[in-house]
């Protein structure tokens, strides 16, 4: 069965978190430091803000959602640096029932055709060191690492 890529609805907003909860919790456990766990992790409003600007899609597989993506699109034209224009996925989640079978390929394949349609230069994101499939996953897809982020707690 196909995956599909869409727009979602306001209605879809529950099921929607119920997948952020899921990747949610993996960085609480990861970065107690930084993370808490929390109920909701998508607000509403925040939710409606990113519906009506286009700005998350969801992946719908056998009529339910299984997975979702958040993504910006930023211009970056600073003195001495080579123009960019950046579209940066800041979150991605499939549920954890459907990993493995193509569905996170889906979503990257379908957010770099937004990319291009854009005129983005690249395709950015981040992702915790101890997310292993999600590291081979996007390196299968062909990104490749470009920065190291150092941290201390003090």
């Amino acid at each position: 069965m196909q995956t599909i890529i869409q727009i979602p609805k306001i209605e879809d907003f529950e099921a929607v978190n119920r997948l952020a909860k899921q990747v949610h919790e993996l960085h609480v456990k990861w970065r107690p430091d930084l993370f808490l766990s929390v109920d909701e992790v998508i607000v509403k409003e925040e939710f409606e803000e990113m519906v009506q600007n286009e700005t998350i899609v969801i992946a719908k597989w056998q009529n339910e959602i299984v997975g979702y993506l958040t993504f910006s699109v930023q211009e970056k034209n600073h003195h001495g640096m080579r123009y960019r224009k950046q579209l940066t996925i800041d979150a991605i989640c499939v549920d954890e029932k459907c990993r493995g079978k193509g569905i996170g390929n889906t979503l990257l394949n379908y957010i770099r055709k937004v990319a291009k349609e854009n005129g983005c230069t690249d395709l950015y994101l981040t992702v915790n060191e101890e997310n292993e499939n999600a590291i081979k996953m996007y390196e299968k897809f062909g990104m490749k690492v470009k920065n190291i982020a150092y941290s201390m707690e003090i």
